[in-house]
């Protein structure tokens, strides 16, 4: 029987939702012949953290380690997506009443997964506050992913860097909408871009 794959990445697109400070996605092909043949190149234009990224500490000043730095132990391996849909500032007993106690990476699906590829944003998205993000590194999570730009709350950053700081990898803008809640393999990785505060990436769940 074939392993199931469900990919929680944004397609990246030139009409992406990006935070308003940050310049959207452009793309522009070329065409031309070589040996008698048509073909296509595309210049992309972006943000290392556009669609679905992973931030580093680097990211905000809270260290020096670069993305390309980031361990893949990190990145790949077992996952829990937690069903937090109705809450919007996250809590620590949020994340207790919804299984994150033992497991090393969790995906956060909440209503942001409603309108994280065709918005509109709403004026306050599903968001961790500082006290969960305690408590992550009380568990000694090694990743956590939301599914809306970012995990804090707008005009905030005390969540990103406590995480940040505590060496916990930030995947942000995944697509948690198809995905049940339950425990499955996480395969994330983004661009090995040297020196990088964060970069694009490609994440998928393997059913377990």
């Amino acid at each position: 029987m074939p392993e199931t794959y469900l990919d929680i990445t944004v397609p990246l697109s030139p009409d992406m939702l990006v935070w308003s400070t940050h310049e959207r996605l452009s793309a522009t092909t070329t065409e031309n012949r070589h040996a008698g043949a048509l073909y296509r190149v595309t210049a992309l234009r972006l943000t290392t953290h556009t669609g679905t990224h992973v931030d580093s500490p680097y990211h905000f000043d809270v260290g020096d380690q670069t993305v390309d730095q980031l361990p893949l132990t990190s990145l790949i391996g077992p996952a829990r997506v937690c069903d937090l849909q109705g809450l919007q500032a996250i809590t620590a007993d949020d994340l207790k009443r919804a299984g994150a106690s033992d497991t090393p990476r969790l995906l956060l699906k909440t209503d942001n997964s409603r309108w994280i590829r065709t918005g509109p944003l709403p004026d306050l998205p599903a968001h961790l506050t500082e006290g969960a993000a305690a408590y992550l590194i009380d568990r000694g999570v090694l990743l956590v992913g939301l599914d809306g730009l970012t995990v804090d709350a707008p005009d905030r950053a005390a969540v990103h860097l406590t995480l940040l700081r505590a060496g916990i990898v930030i995947l942000e803008t995944i697509d948690l909408s198809a995905v049940a809640p339950g425990d499955y393999e996480l395969i994330c990785l983004p661009l090995r871009i040297a020196g990088g505060d964060g970069a694009p990436a490609r994440a998928v769940l393997r059913a377990r």
